[in-house]
């Protein structure tokens, strides 16, 4: 039987004591469930175990990024009439700070307009705190490891983050509002086995952020653009989710221990900020699905299309900066694939009205694909105008 709970957890107070909180959904077949509590209760100590896949998914954390949202109403609607292997979390608008802050007719929603902080840059990972387990482990519990059972390890190093969470938020200085609101986001995710942060862009194609690990299984998102990352924490949700595994499997490879188990988590960017389309999340949450299916976390999914897939590093993910100031006319779209020299845009400056010098053309430095471009038409000198995949 499929059971849909919806929970309203307080994440603060405002000034007048009001409680400020959002929706947290999980989804889960109960008679799945109720079957892997038995057998765990079952489970001797010496027993190699099995545990129900966990997927967590949440959106707008940039809180602009709106199209997520409607990606996680899609994929509740489609997981009803779907067979459920796993346990699912989905948080829809989990940055209710950034949603209440608007520049006139906007969203202040990447950062918090008191701090200056990105909200999308404050979840927690300490490589000390991976040390501090792994050297806490015993000869007994190596040896095990040594005979491919993992999956105390597992249970017991999910624990010890959960906790290395908890002590996080428990310090006597308190943290900052953006690490509050990251940690606890993370205390959701930190169980899970597939982690995904739905995002958008400012005017932005659909692409997906995977390390580099997992570029071959992210193809399965069915998603044209796919930005290959390297192992490493620069403080977004992906990244938390997947290092402390990385840096696990590192620590034990120096024991001789071959941990095979890998928390698969992605940054996935469904088009441009402050808008949705419920139809086009249709097909977004399509390739989710296809992605679920692929892994072996639902069945009954029809699957989709294929697409031309790319897949670049990151060291070829590219920035063009503006080296003019003016109003930009975009000529060259999210999505589009520009040749080297092709004019992409041209900038037009009113004090140059009466000269040969009013527009100039801004060219494309190498081929390549753009993923996306500022959001606005005013622009100064050193404004990131475009940000190219290039060949």
């Amino acid at each position: 039987m499929l059971v849909v709970e919806k929970d309203l957890v307080t994440l603060n107070q405002d000034i007048a004591g009001q409680e400020i909180g959002i929706p947290v959904y999980r989804i889960f077949d109960k008679k799945v469930v109720e079957k892997q509590a038995i057998e765990t209760k079952n489970a001797t100590k010496s027993s190699s175990q099995t545990h129900l896949k966990k997927v967590y998914i949440q959106s707008a954390v940039h809180a602009a990024e709106m199209q997520g949202s409607a990606v996680i109403f899609r994929l509740i609607e489609q997981l009803k009439h779907l067979t459920l292997n796993a346990e699912f979390i989905l948080v829809p608008n989990c940055n209710p700070f950034g949603r209440t802050q608007r520049a006139g007719e906007y969203l202040q929603g990447r950062y918090d307009a008191t701090t200056g902080n990105n909200w999308n840059r404050f979840y927690h990972y300490n490589p000390q705190d991976i040390e501090q387990f792994v050297a806490l482990l015993t000869a007994e519990q190596i040896q095990k490891l040594k005979n491919d059972d993992e999956s105390e390890l597992i249970t017991d190093f999910k624990s010890f983050l959960k906790q290395s969470l908890t002590s996080k938020l428990d310090k006597d200085w308190g943290v900052n509002t953006a690490q509050f609101l990251n940690t606890t986001l993370q205390e959701f995710a930190v169980d899970a086995d597939l982690v995904l942060d739905l995002h958008t862009g400012p005017s932005s194609t659909r692409h997906i952020y995977s390390p580099e690990f997992l570029a071959t299984s992210a193809q399965d998102f069915n998603i044209e653009n796919i930005l290959s990352i390297p192992a490493q924490f620069a403080g977004a949700l992906d990244e938390a989710s997947f290092m402390p595994w990385v840096y696990l499997s590192e620590l034990m490879a120096k024991q001789g221990v071959t941990i095979n188990y890998e928390v698969s988590a992605f940054t996935v960017e469904l088009g441009s900020q402050e808008n949705i389309c419920l139809t086009q999340a249709q097909e977004d949450s399509a390739g989710i699905l296809n992605y679920l299916q692929k892994n072996n976390l639902i069945d009954g999914f029809t699957g989709v299309a294929p697409v031309e897939i790319t897949t670049t590093l990151l060291k070829n993910y590219k920035t063009l900066f503006s080296r003019h100031a003016g109003m930009v006319e975009y000529l060259a779209k999210p999505g589009d694939k520009v040749n080297k020299g092709q004019v992409i845009a041209r900038v037009l400056n009113s004090l140059e009205f009466d000269t040969k010098h009013a527009i100039v053309d801004v060219k494309a430095p190498s081929s390549g694909t753009i993923i996306l471009h500022y959001p606005s038409a005013a622009v100064q000198v050193g404004t990131q105008l475009f940000k190219i995949a290039v060949n």
